[in-house]
């Protein structure tokens, strides 16, 4: 009998058919996959220490690996946030005639992308809430995640900086993973050395102790602090350095990472609630939206700050049977009409409990679109530093502070949400650190309509693949995703071969590459889908956008934290 798990030799034997007796044969031995797949993986391993050694440590534009030894800093990890953040006297703005601080709120969606919402585009789901939001306050069109997934974007919101400082630049995954799952990420790191794939490693395990996070500067001044939802910066089931309770939250109800990466626990503060919810996953926005509710309630005398990190929309989707096929835009589209309810009850809670008006509230989310979702006709997906990996709803809204329907066309990226919300509690920057992100209540509020940045980078993990400038977005070297090459960046051997790929007319020993040319630079005033090449046309924007990533890199790999 052949099993479903074993591989066989097939073969023709004319003998069978013979009324000779026959020896008894030897049969053949059987190697089961499991088996297969261990000696591939023990074979991958090695292949990838042959193709890695001898990499150097920095290429420009290709590779970035440098000492992960600033990363774990016992003497900085020591240091109160308050030693580094002080008060500072309000500016003139209208909040300052309040008698307290206003409530700050932060709703992030998870693989939410560009045009998922209605009032950025979408005509397939209903998100009147969200639309309410928009109608109420002002609508950014060029707003950014600081990465193109999930870890390393809510590190640059909750700190204020370009994530490679912080030691988190690729996705941390859970630490409780099966055999196979280990294996299956030992396979795709060798994928990314040859071309096959792309996954990287951070310099940490989760949010370094020395990082000052939003709600650690907030408390400064006195705030309440919680969060609920999905945190990804440190999987606190296996380490609780990790728990956003020792990152300046005073209440947490949520999980650890992702809801595909199992087991998926749920938290409250310190206590592991559920070991695992696995695929009884229907009621958890609700739960979200009652831990938020509750927190507001506990702490509607004082000033708040609340984070609601949504797990919609990534995979898998589970909607809840309320909402579950009822938008037009199957399962994904149901998780975002549930995901525009769970804003809608937290604003209509603000209402009923007079506290709106008092209350800035910022929603966006974490990246791009990712397997299913819109980018609103934007080039690329999550992964992608591309404008559709990273470029993002945002919504600011404040009655009767922020100008309604109003518009903010200025780049600028979720970095600027730390400096934008310190400066309305009142609070300096850390003078210790750099912060790269801007105070957006100039642009925000119509008071100053200047970009807030010079430019803004675009990482690909440790290294910068591009640079946004004004209207110019421009790559030094990116995986295009194209046929027949996907991942063509010169850092693999695939890429390597691509990049060679080229044809010297023997007659006039002209040159011309046969596949499209790096350095890559596009108008986004005319060319929002990134469609049209210009580098060659513009070569004054090119060597400046150049000049400014290498003039960055210079300053980050002599100081990576940005100490001071």
């Amino acid at each position: 009998m052949v099993g479903s798990d074993h591989w066989h030799l097939l073969h023709y034997n004319p003998a069978v058919s013979s009324t000779h007796h026959q020896a008894p044969q030897t049969p053949m031995p059987r190697i089961t996959t499991r088996r297969l797949f261990l000696v591939l993986v023990i074979l991958a391993l090695i292949a990838g220490f042959v193709v890695s050694s001898g990499r150097p440590d920095v290429v420009p534009g290709l590779s970035a690996d440098i000492d992960p030894a600033p990363f774990n800093d016992p003497a900085r990890d020591a240091v109160p946030a308050s030693q580094a953040i002080s008060a500072v006297t309000p500016k003139p703005t209208p909040e300052a005639t309040s008698e307290r601080p206003p409530n700050l709120v932060v709703i992030l969606a998870d693989d939410l992308g560009y045009g998922d919402v209605a009032s950025y585009g979408t005509r397939a789901i209903r998100t009147p809430n969200i639309d309410r939001l928009a109608a109420e306050g002002v609508r950014f069109t060029q707003f950014y995640a600081s990465a193109s997934v999930c870890s390393p974007s809510r590190a640059g919101l909750l700190t204020g900086r370009y994530p490679v400082r912080t030691g988190i630049s690729y996705v941390i995954f859970a630490s409780d993973v099966s055999l196979e799952h280990r294996a299956n990420l030992a396979l795709t790191r060798l994928g990314t050395r040859i071309g096959t794939s792309r996954f990287h490693d951070s310099y940490v395990d989760g949010l370094p102790d020395s990082e000052i996070t939003l709600p650690e500067a907030l408390k400064v001044a006195g705030y309440a602090t919680g969060m609920v939802g999905k945190w990804h910066l440190g999987d606190f089931s296996h380490d609780p350095r990790y728990l956003p309770i020792r990152h300046g939250f005073d209440f947490f109800e949520g999980i650890p990472h992702s809801n595909d990466e199992f087991p998926v626990a749920v938290w409250r503060n310190e206590q592991e609630l559920t070991p695992n919810v696995g695929l009884d996953q229907e009621g958890m926005t609700a739960d979200f939206t009652r831990a938020a509710i509750g927190f507001v309630d506990a702490n509607r005398d004082r000033p708040f700050f609340l984070y609601v990190a949504h797990k919609d929309v990534h995979v898998p989707f589970f909607p809840s049977e309320r909402f579950r096929g009822k938008s037009a835009a199957g399962p994904f589209g149901d998780a975002v009409e549930e995901l525009d309810w769970s804003v809608g009850e937290i604003l209509r809670a603000l209402d009923e409990r007079g506290l709106r008006d008092d209350t800035l509230v910022l929603f966006t989310s974490d990246n791009g679109a990712w397997f299913e979702g819109s980018t609103h006709g934007l080039r690329g997906r999550k992964g992608m530093a591309f404008e559709g990996g990273q470029r993002v709803p945002m919504i600011a809204s404040w009655p009767g502070r922020l100008p309604a329907g109003a518009q903010v066309d200025s780049p600028s990226m979720n970095i600027d949400v730390f400096p934008t919300l310190l400066g309305r509690a009142g609070l300096g920057l850390p003078a210790d650190r750099v912060i790269d992100g801007r105070d957006l209540w100039g642009v925000m509020s119509g008071t100053n309509t200047s970009d807030p940045h010079e430019a803004l980078l675009f990482f690909d993990d440790k290294v910068i693949d591009g640079v946004r400038s004004g209207p110019w977005k421009y790559y030094r070297h990116v995986d295009r995703y194209y046929w027949p090459v996907p991942l063509d960046k010169p850092n693999t051997l695939a890429g390597k071969r691509v990049a060679n790929y080229r044809y010297t007319d023997p007659a006039t020993n002209r040159t011309v590459r046969l596949v499209a040319d790096d350095p890559m630079l596009y108008d986004l005033r005319l060319d929002s889908g990134e469609s049209y090449n210009v580098a060659d046309r513009h070569p004054g924007e090119t060597a400046r956008l150049l000049n400014y990533i290498e003039r960055w890199e210079t300053e980050f790999f002599a100081n990576p934290r940005g100490w001071k």
